[in-house]
């Protein structure tokens, strides 16, 4: 029997992406419907309406329905896909202008805007929660994009839901990234992270078995290009021994982030709002119904203008162009003999489908996801989300162990602190708590003061009042 899915904040921009991945491998999953729920009716309309004319237009049997009645979305479902942004773009510009305007970094989901976004985003996700256990089907699995990720994974799992998983293309994508550097397949590449969601290493890529990490950061070229490397200075990255998440350049360039933050004429989130009130002007000149290969065409001329910009305030404003590596070159091998290229996967959508799909067939397929340690990596406790290869099979997600000796202990000391700064959020959104909030962002190295702590909890209380309620 076919199986349904319902795609939570299918407003999204990147409903597009899901829509036109699935459409490659729905069959392999039998999943026979779709259900697009957003609380925003005219960018589900959009967004949603553009992600319905791909599947018309491709002639599949793939039923796509919109919604705006999350029970509608829900009912029967087989799997959840949760992308919500509360608060929309807006209050994300809020977030990051609050703590810049206090002289600290506002990224959206790491540090303090990552808190305001987490406090009003916990309650919300918390009621979906709650309606995906009625409506849904029992043994549903609930995919979790809702940024920040991790940490709202973590919330929705020390409230009792053990069906969810934490999902991102940040980490995933070292692994094909590797693939695509090196001219291999990545279902030929094992990679090995281990962290929390934005705050990750990758410390072995396995090639037949063998590590070949070391060969690679000895090699001056992978270093120098490295799409993984571009964010860092190259000394740091030997001195690593492994591949950073970029979201660490946040925590070992702050300085430099934040100045290129400060001088910038806008926010990340600035930008993005821009954009899409750009687009969505642009869009509303077309009817979707009778028009959406002219609105397909516009979203794709301002999600290139999105996307081309990454990372470019923090990095102040530097366009990143890396030569490509020859494989031959780096002396590996492991390397030869093997397949060429071929297309895998891609995007939070892939590692949705890849998880159905190995748990489905029993393929055992290695993936970075955010569930219980579970005893995994030593020194953290059983019931931290971490950001962690597992196998993923039949039983589900089964994270891969590490032992003492491959955790190195300066990023397990950044892991129990950034992890303690998690467990107290959810504590203090849990019990309403000032205090339990300034104790979080205190313990936070992006924020690391009590009297930043104190102004930060006071406006983004403030700011997140109509989610939140009153705070003491």
């Amino acid at each position: 029997m076919a199986k349904k899915l319902a795609l939570i904040g299918g407003g999204s921009v990147r409903t597009y992406y899901f829509i036109e991945s699935l459409l490659k491998f729905y069959r392999e999953m039998d999943i026979g419907e779709v259900s697009v729920m957003d609380v925003d009716a005219e960018k589900l309309a959009y967004f949603g309406g553009i992600a319905k004319h791909l599947v018309t237009r491709a002639k599949e049997d793939l039923r796509v329905t919109l919604t705006d009645d999350a029970e509608t979305a829900l009912s029967d479902a087989d799997y959840v896909v949760t992308t919500v942004r509360v608060g929309g773009d807006a209050v994300r510009t809020r977030d990051e202008r609050i703590a810049l305007s206090l002289g600290v970094i506002g990224q959206e989901t790491t540090g303090a805007g990552g808190f305001s976004y987490a406090i009003r985003t916990i309650p919300v996700m918390l009621d979906y929660m709650r309606m995906i256990r009625a409506y849904a089907k029992p043994d549903a699995t609930v995919f979790n994009f809702t940024n920040p990720s991790g940490l709202v994974t973590q919330a929705l799992y020390d409230a009792g839901y053990d069906n969810i998983i934490g999902i991102c293309d940040n980490a995933t994508g070292i692994k094909t990234d590797v693939a695509g550097a090196l001219g291999v397949n990545a279902s030929d590449v094992l990679v090995k992270v281990y962290g929390l969601n934005h705050l990750s290493w990758a410390n072995r890529i396995e090639i037949g078995g063998v590590d070949i990490l070391p060969k690679l950061l000895e090699n001056d070229a992978f270093v120098q290009n490295f799409h993984q490397f571009l964010y860092f200075d190259r000394d740091l990255v030997r001195r690593l021994g492994c591949i950073p998440n970029g979201y660490l350049y946040y925590y070992y360039h702050r300085e430099r982030a934040l100045a290129n933050l400060q001088r910038a004429p806008e926010t990340r989130g600035e930008f993005i709002l821009r954009n899409n009130t750009a687009m969505m002007e642009a869009l509303r000149a077309h009817s979707i119904e009778t028009e959406p290969e002219t609105c397909l065409g516009i979203y794709r001329d301002y999600m290139h203008r999105r996307e081309s910009s990454y990372m470019s305030i923090e990095l102040g404003g530097e366009t990143l162009h890396p030569e490509r590596i020859d494989p031959k070159s780096l002396g590996i091998d492991e390397l030869l003999g093997q397949k060429p290229v071929t297309e895998i996967y891609e995007g939070y959508a892939g590692v949705v489908f890849n998880y159905i799909d190995s748990r489905k067939n029993n393929k055992n397929i290695d993936l970075a996801v955010s569930v219980p340690n579970c005893g995994a990596v030593p020194g953290m406790a059983d019931d931290d989300i971490l950001e962690i290869t597992c196998l993923v099979g039949r039983d589900g997600a089964q994270p891969m162990r590490f032992g003492d000796a491959e955790i190195d202990e300066t990023n397990l000391a950044l892991m129990k602190t950034i992890k303690r700064y998690e467990k107290l959020t959810v504590e203090a959104v849990r019990t309403r708590s000032k205090a339990a909030a300034r104790e979080a962002l205190m313990q936070h190295p992006l924020v690391g003061d009590y009297a930043l702590a104190k102004a930060l909890v006071e406006q983004y209380a403030s700011l997140n009042a109509p989610w939140i309620g009153e705070w003491k």
